[in-house]
C-alpha cells in the first residue's frame, strides 16, 4: 500500500513538473554547455566531446535491443553522409552491455559509417543528469520544446550540440531526417534550399 501511494505522488509530481516546464517553451538555448566526456570508439580511438568543437555535433544515445532507436539510424547516416564535409559530426553511442565486438558488427550490418562510442547508463547519468534546463522534445510526437534535464534513461536520446559546444536541444524518442535537418542547417549556417543537397 505504501509503496503505491509512494508511486501515485511520484506520478503526480513528474505531471506538475511537465505542466511547469510546458510553459517554458521556446526557451532560447546557448546557455547550457555540453559536459566533458571521453568517447571511446568501436575502432578502439579514444576522443573528448570538446575535441568536437567547431562542429554541430548530434550525439545519439542507442542500443541494439531498442526498437525506436532503430529507426532512426538510417536517417543519422543519410545526415552523415550529407553533411559530414560541411561541419556535422554525426556520433552514436550505443548503451549496449554487449560489448564493442557486438555492437561493431550490428553496425557493419546495418551499415553504419558514422562514429559510435561505447556507453553505459550509470556513467552517463552521472555526467548529463545534472545539467537543467535544456530546450527538450519530450516523448515520440513533435511536440514544442519545453525545458528538462539531461537524463538520458530512455532511449533513443539525442542531443544537439551547436559549434561552441553549447546544448541547442535535446530530443527524446526517435526522429528522422526531416526532423533534425532544418536546425542542423541552421547552426551550421546552410542557407540554400534543402532540394539543392538532397
Amino acid at each position: 500500500m505504501c509503496v503505491k501511494r509512494v508511486w501515485v505522488w511520484l506520478m503526480a509530481v513528474t505531471l506538475a513538473a511537465g505542466c511547469e516546464s510546458s510553459e517554458q517553451s521556446g526557451t532560447a538555448y546557448g546557455d547550457i554547455a555540453a559536459p566533458e566526456m571521453e568517447l571511446t570508439y568501436l575502432d578502439g580511438t579514444i576522443t573528448k566531446l570538446s575535441d568536437l568543437e567547431g562542429q554541430v555535433v548530434l550525439l545519439n544515445f542507442w542500443a541494439t535491443w531498442c526498437p525506436p532507436c532503430l529507426e532512426e539510424l538510417p536517417h543519422f547516416e543519410s545526415l552523415h553522409q550529407a553533411y559530414r564535409d560541411k561541419g556535422l559530426a554525426v556520433v552514436g553511442v550505443s548503451m549496449d552491455q554487449a560489448g564493442a565486438e557486438y555492437v561493431r558488427d550490428f553496425a557493419r550490418q546495418v551499415s553504419i559509417t558514422y562514429p559510435v562510442a561505447m556507453g553505459a547508463f550509470e556513467k552517463m547519468e552521472k555526467i548529463w543528469a545534472p545539467l537543467t534546463e535544456i530546450p527538450t522534445v519530450h516523448g515520440f510526437g513533435s511536440e514544442p520544446p519545453a525545458l528538462a534535464n539531461g537524463t538520458v534513461q530512455m532511449m533513443p536520446t539525442t542531443f544537439v550540440i551547436d559549434r561552441s559546444g553549447m546544448i541547442y536541444r535535446k530530443h527524446v524518442g526517435p526522429r528522422d531526417r526531416q526532423t533534425l535537418e532544418p536546425e542542423l542547417r541552421m547552426l551550421m549556417g546552410i542557407d540554400e534550399p534543402l532540394a539543392q543537397v538532397h
